[in-house]
């Protein structure tokens, strides 16, 4: 009970320590300002406010004693005290630039770690590449029915006309004949050529309508 009523009566009191830590740094004795800010810190119950110009001025004394590594860190822990803070009047030109440095830092977002950074068990989004779209299927995949039954028609009828262009021809030969036996082979061979192509010509009509049909049924 005693410990707590003697926290509140310092805490209710201003920071002694900070108040002569302000001295020490007006008076240019940095080393001293340091320690005695160091006991504002740790030995008194401060209030916000104080705690941001703790940092503020040990900053500023470590900056002048050439530490500027740790007057930056001292100036961000003030920042994230309190985000408005400010250095007080008269500060070293240099000393400023430290403090907007360090508060453009806080206030920049975090860029993101590229993955050669990243620890290795971070689990790594994989890269997406689109995928090509599928070749449409070809009129012979679409209709393989109708398509065989027209090439059996194309073939016929390629037959049947040279079949009936070859018995014409031997036909004109067997006219021109002049022995029987002459005409009698060319003759034969006119009309089994002319029966070839007479079948040829139903196989490719049978053909083409087979596939009429079997394209329409599908």
């Amino acid at each position: 009970m005693t410990a707590l009523v003697v926290a509140l009566a310092l805490g209710a009191q201003p920071n002694p320590f900070l108040a002569q830590g302000k001295e020490l740094y007006e008076g240019l004795d940095f080393e001293q300002c340091v320690e005695r800010l160091a006991q504002a810190s740790s030995q008194w119950q401060s209030t916000k406010d104080e705690l941001r110009d703790i940092e503020l001025y040990a900053g500023l004394c470590r900056f002048n004693l050439g530490q500027a590594k740790k007057a930056a860190e001292h100036f961000r822990t003030a920042l994230r005290i309190d985000e408005t803070a400010d250095l007080p009047p008269y500060s070293s030109p240099k000393a400023v630039d430290l403090f907007l440095k360090v508060k453009r830092s806080l206030q920049a977002p975090p860029e993101p770690l590229p993955d050669s950074d990243l620890p290795p068990d971070a689990p790594r989004q994989p890269k997406l590449e689109p995928r090509p779209p599928p070749a449409p299927p070809s009129l012979f995949e679409r209709h393989p029915g109708p398509m065989v039954l027209g090439i059996t028609a194309g073939v016929s009828m390629a037959v049947a006309v040279g079949l009936g262009v070859n018995a014409r021809n031997l036909a004109i030969q067997a006219n021109e004949a002049r022995t029987d036996r002459e005409f009698g082979d060319k003759a034969a061979a006119a009309r089994a050529n002319a029966t070839g192509a007479n079948i040829a010509w139903i196989l490719a009509a049978s053909a083409a309508v087979a596939a009429v049909i079997v394209y329409l049924l599908e």
